[in-house]
């Protein structure tokens, strides 16, 4: 059987389906005790009958929505269309709508030409009376029939001064408006009001699909809210206004929000001092609300609320938005309190709450990291929860940082080392690329070294500044992994240069003709010799093995002078290795001498280790040939955006597992690190997961809460296997 109507009194949390969020909620403040209009939902099983038979809503359903306005008739002493004491209701959606479409509630719905009367009389204010009915007349033609406000402000302009004769001509107008349109009259007769108010906002939400306006669809129909309409803007002792039950920017415990009392209730203060000074015992009332609703929800509340002659009404209440700073906070105060555990308030965090304090804090970070006398951090409350968060999580969480003051940076947030410190990044500014392109475009192996000697010292002295932010801390560094096109000079460029400088089109000659005709000859001459250097697997340091040792030296020499001056040096040098398993063996063995002879006896206090990156399918399926050269592997999130890539990804770490039980597994994330990339870490078995410096604090919240999820699976399948024996 179909249940059409719920009143609120009646309904519970738990028919949020039936009544709608926002229904659902009025009817658990209603068995809570708090003071809400009375009112009743039209739910989703009747909306949907009559949305898609619009003659259903006149016939059997009708008479349960005429008892539920007895009802309302019967609590207030009033009654729905009686001219002299006219019931008028307020009616909107039962969903939480779009922030776009939130406002949408058509109010004084009941009035007419003999009920406008009757309030006039009632609250001996005509003119109020008369522009409650003109407001009602433009928001019925907007809501139920789709004209524009637009339309209605044209055809006689916003209206200023509540004066009688001018809002008598208003609402003639108005009636004119809706029928000019191919509409029928404005209904007098109440009920046919009530009726086209219902059938607008059940069919909302397919209007604002239409509309293009984000909403979530109610495939059932939309439920419908009606109340007794409460006014806090006409009278002695009323108002209106919204309260937080702590602030909404800081987090700060405490009622925060605005009052606005009628005019005729207005008295000196400020927002809720107002309220506090002339209603101290309603004001208790708001403020014991807050506190039980916040502790029963377990989140910061934003009540809505509306006083009548003196009556207290709540309008809703609902779990508030909050800034980033806010929401930390107000969740490390609620484990304090006692409302939250420290595992359910990790579960709570959100990326972008993380993210936007981590990244002020970083942006700070990277104008002051010259200054070593500056000290920052991230908020207190931050700290608190990556603390909860480290005392969970079983994956190391590292950084990539291919400068300094990104290094410093990430070890602020709590890198628990660099994951990926790319060299080529190191070298390819715009200051060091020309040394770079001079390299490679020397003639002989002789100008290359020079070359390669200039270039040692500022690799060496960036790796020095990171070993000492990471001092105690692996430090991955990647050796160059560029192909040898990426580093030439643009060949038709160039001929474009050389032709401007034939035609005199050029002054000052930067370049000689001569000079840049070596150039390109040298250019084409080292496509001949290498034909396959435009594809990836054609490697600089495979084309010229000398800046290989190059870097290797420099990472060994800035190792050294590091641990002269006490640090702890942890440098983890990977290979890119796109061949067999030899190429590695053979650069591997490269490492070993370079270390030998520039560490000397120092070698003893510098436990370097050798791995690889595996970022493509082709890697990965011979990953067994190359893990038997590597200490650690490192995998690229490339892999898993291929087809089966998850799959890939995890067959090579269970091969190479299986030669190597203890072997150092990772996944190093290029762009935004998620709870997804966490989850799949933690699912593999990870060892780390290495992402952009500004991100280590969400990846070490996300790195507990992908444990604790895990963990919550687990007793899931457990109580379920327990129950099946059972």
């Amino acid at each position: 059987m179909t249940t059409r109507v719920v009143l609120l009194e009646e309904g519970t949390a738990e028919m949020k389906g039936l009544m709608g969020s926002i229904g659902a909620g009025l009817a658990e403040l209603c068995q809570a005790g708090w003071p809400v209009p009375a009112g009743f939902t039209i739910t989703t099983e009747y909306c949907h009958e009559f949305h898609t038979r619009p003659e259903r809503l006149y016939g059997e359903g009708s008479e349960d929505v005429i008892k539920a306005v007895w009802q309302l008739e019967r609590h207030t002493g009033k009654t729905f269309g009686d001219p002299e004491v006219p019931l008028l209701l307020a009616v909107q959606s039962s969903d939480v709508l779009p922030e776009a479409a939130n406002s949408l509630v058509l109010l004084h719905v009941g009035l007419n030409d003999l009920t406008v009367e009757g309030l006039a009389r009632q609250i001996n204010n005509r003119p109020y009376a008369l522009n409650c009915y003109r407001i009602l007349l433009q928001n019925y033609g907007r809501l139920v029939h789709g004209i524009p406000y637009a339309v209605f402000e044209e055809r006689l302009g916003n209206i200023t001064s509540l004066d009688e004769t001018k809002l008598e001509f208003a609402i003639a107008q108005y009636k004119d408006v809706i029928e000019e349109w191919g509409h029928p009259p404005f209904p007098q007769d109440v009920q046919l009001q009530l009726q086209g108010a219902i059938r607008a906002f059940s069919r909302l939400d397919s209007e604002l699909q239409k509309q293009n306006v984000n909403t979530v669809s109610v495939a059932q129909g939309a439920p419908v809210l009606i109340q007794v309409l409460v006014n806090g803007e006409y009278g002695d002792r009323c108002g209106m206004g919204t309260i937080y039950s702590r602030h909404p920017l800081t987090g700060v415990k405490g009622l925060y929000g605005d009052y606005t009392p009628s005019a005729a209730s207005a008295s000196d203060g400020e927002e809720l001092e107002q309220l506090r000074n002339a209603e101290p015992e309603l004001y208790e009332v708001l403020l014991q609300a807050s506190r039980e609703l916040e502790s029963r929800s377990t989140a910061v509340q934003e009540i809505k609320f509306i006083i009548e002659s003196g009556k207290l009404y709540l309008l809703h209440a609902r779990d508030a938005r909050l800034t980033s700073e806010a929401s930390l906070k107000t969740l490390v105060d609620f484990v304090h309190e006692g409302l939250l555990t420290r595992q359910e308030a990790l579960l709570r965090v959100e990326f972008s709450h993380v993210l936007e304090g981590a990244n002020q804090f970083a942006e700070w970070k990277r104008t002051a990291v010259v200054n070593k006398h500056q000290q920052s951090s991230p908020s207190l409350e931050l700290q608190q929860l990556l603390e909860w968060a480290d005392d969970v999580k079983n994956i190391t969480v590292l950084a990539n940082a291919s400068h300094p003051r990104d290094a410093a940076i990430a070890r602020t947030l709590g890198a628990e080392g660099i994951g990926l410190s790319r060299t080529e990044h190191m070298l390819l500014s715009s200051s060091r690329i020309p040394y770079v392109q001079k390299m490679v475009l020397a003639e002989t192996e002789y100008e290359r070294k020079r070359g390669l000697e200039r270039l040692l010292p500022m690799q060496q002295s960036d790796l020095e500044q990171i070993f000492e932010e990471m001092d105690g801390y692996p430090v991955t560094i990647r050796l160059f992994d560029l192909s040898l096109d990426e580093l030439l000079p643009d060949v038709e460029e160039l001929e474009e240069r050389r032709n401007s400088l034939r035609a005199g089109n050029e002054g000052g000659h930067e370049a000689s003709l001569e000079e840049l005709d070596r150039i390109i000859q040298r250019v084409y001459r080292l496509y001949e010799q290498h034909p396959h250097s435009r594809q990836r697997g054609c490697r600089l340091g495979t084309v010229f093995p000398e800046i290989y040792e190059m870097q290797i030296e420099a990472i060994f020499r800035a190792a050294l002078k590091s641990i002269r001056h006490g640090l702890w040096v942890r440098p983890e040098i990977v290979v890119t290795s796109r061949g067999p398993g030899s190429e590695l063996q053979m650069i591997r063995e490269l490492i070993d001498d370079v270390a030998d002879q520039i560490l000397g006896e120092e070698r003893r206090h510098c436990h370097y280790r050798v791995g690889s990156m595996i970022d493509g399918p082709q890697m990965a399926l011979t990953v067994a040939h190359i893990v038997r050269h590597a200490d650690f592997l490192s995998f690229g999130t490339e892999i898993l955006h291929l087809e089966e890539g998850e799959q890939l990804l995890e067959r090579a770490v269970v091969q190479s597992r299986i030669r190597k039980p203890h072997l150092k597994v990772g996944l190093c994330v290029e762009e935004s690190i998620g709870l997804d990339i966490l989850t799949y870490s933690h699912r593999m078995g990870m060892d780390y997961v290495s992402c952009p410096p500004e991100q280590v604090a969400y990846a070490r919240i996300a790195a507990a809460q992908a444990l604790l999820i895990a963990r919550m699976q687990d007793r899931d399948v457990q109580n379920d296997d327990i129950s099946t024996t059972a």
